[in-house]
């Protein structure tokens, strides 16, 4: 409302500079002067006094430059409130806009403009359902002008891809519009109702069946040494989880927060992905999987962090041995492209349908068909951590029941 107020002083003030104008336009008539001594003269002490012509004048001209005088100060006064107005309409990370009686737009700011698609001169003069385009908005601000009293709802558009708060409040001439985005909000809303959601059954799991266990071999069966030994086999398997898993969150906080420094240094890249293959060449092989690589000749040293990189390049790989039928295929591929380092690897594999794939790479997030092979659902999110604090990217390309490729770059560093 303090911004309404400073745009209604604005135009008043506007209005005074017309008149001035305009009263000086009329001193080229003779009854325009003695219109304008008589204006004079109340304006110095409201009193009329028998002058001669020539005082007349002298009078007329010493409140005319007098009148110039305080309306240069009006100006200045003017310009400076207009040069804050402004600052605050451009900065303000909200959407402002003006409307009159007939609910057309009169002004809108910047942020306006970018929520809502459009720039200063196509959205004035519209009216307001055509700049917004959404009738529960129109509906709500069509209520405030009738009603003269403000009003506040969230409203969902586009599909439910985008949550606007708005808030409409009457104005003597028209009404002021604010829109906040809450999209963002609600977006971070839902990953914490979903991380919530997927850690209680990640824990869920594991304490069931320590539960279990600990309950047979109360109930008598640690008595038998064969069973007991199995069950406690069993109850380091699902320690050994709950352990992974706890680790891989704290690391992911380290990583999110910034806390978790990169120990930079060259890395050959084409050393270190040969390194990576070997070392999970005897899982793939058990699996009866081929595992090939495709490099290009002559791959350059990268600065990065290399036992992070390798990590990274362990998940890959490790998840599409896990999820490649037998007799399937894994090339890891490596080449530069542009001013990056581009690293491929490629499987065979069940793929990931259409409708996971934009959400691949958050926590705990998991494929159906996946869960039951296991893993704690982190290593795709520490992965994409990892290599966007390198300055690179990470993407997956899949097509169910044909296989995926997930691409990572790095940049490359120029001596």
């Amino acid at each position: 409302m303090g911004i309404a107020v400073a745009l209604l002083s604005l135009i008043t003030i506007a209005a005074i500079s017309v008149t001035f104008l305009l009263l000086r336009k009329s001193i080229d008539t003779k009854n325009g002067v003695k219109a304008l001594t008589g204006i004079a003269r109340k304006m110095t002490n409201g009193q009329e006094g028998r002058t001669t012509p020539e005082g007349k004048l002298k009078e007329l001209d010493a409140t005319l430059k007098l009148a110039a005088a305080n309306f240069e100060t009006m100006a200045t006064d003017l310009a400076g409130e207009k040069e804050r107005v402004a600052a605050i309409l451009s900065t303000i990370d909200a959407g402002i806009i003006l409307l009159d009686n007939e609910r057309l737009v009169t002004m809108t700011n910047k942020t306006a403009e970018k929520l809502f698609k459009v720039n200063g001169v196509s959205g004035v003069g519209k009216p307001f359902i055509a700049l917004v385009r959404d009738h529960e908005m129109d509906a709500l601000v069509q209520r405030c002008l009738e009603t003269k009293e403000p009003q506040r709802n969230t409203v969902q558009v586009e599909g439910g891809k985008q949550y606007f708060d708005l808030t409409a409040a009457p104005l003597s001439n028209g009404g002021l519009v604010l829109v906040q985005d809450l999209t963002k909000v609600r977006r971070l809303e839902k990953v914490r109702q979903d991380f919530i959601a997927n850690i209680s059954h990640e824990l869920r799991t594991p304490i069931a069946s320590l539960k279990a266990l600990v309950e047979t071999l109360q109930n008598g069966a640690i008595n038998d040494q064969k069973i007991a030994e199995d069950f406690l086999q069993r109850m380091q398997v699902e320690t050994d989880k709950l352990t992974q898993m706890v680790a891989e969150l704290g690391e992911l906080s380290r990583i999110e927060s910034g806390e978790l420094a990169l120990k930079l240094g060259p890395v050959d890249m084409s050393r270190l992905i040969k390194h990576v293959a070997e070392r999970l060449k005897t899982q793939a092989q058990r699996a009866q999987l081929n595992l090939k690589l495709d490099l290009s000749p002559g791959l350059p040293r990268i600065m990065g962090d290399e036992n992070r990189i390798e990590q990274v390049l362990v998940n890959l790989v490790h998840n599409a041995i896990k999820f490649t039928p037998q007799n399937g295929k894994i090339t890891i591929s490596s080449k530069v492209e542009s001013d990056n380092l581009l690293v491929k690897i490629t499987d065979t594999g069940i793929g990931i349908p259409a409708d996971d794939l934009p959400r691949i790479f958050e926590r705990f997030y998991k494929v159906d068909r996946a869960r039951s092979g296991g893993g704690t659902g982190l290593g795709l999110s520490i992965a994409k951590h990892i290599v966007q604090a390198h300055g690179g990217n990470i993407q997956v390309e899949s097509e169910e029941g044909k296989g995926s490729s997930f691409t990572f770059t790095l940049p490359i560093v120029h001596s």
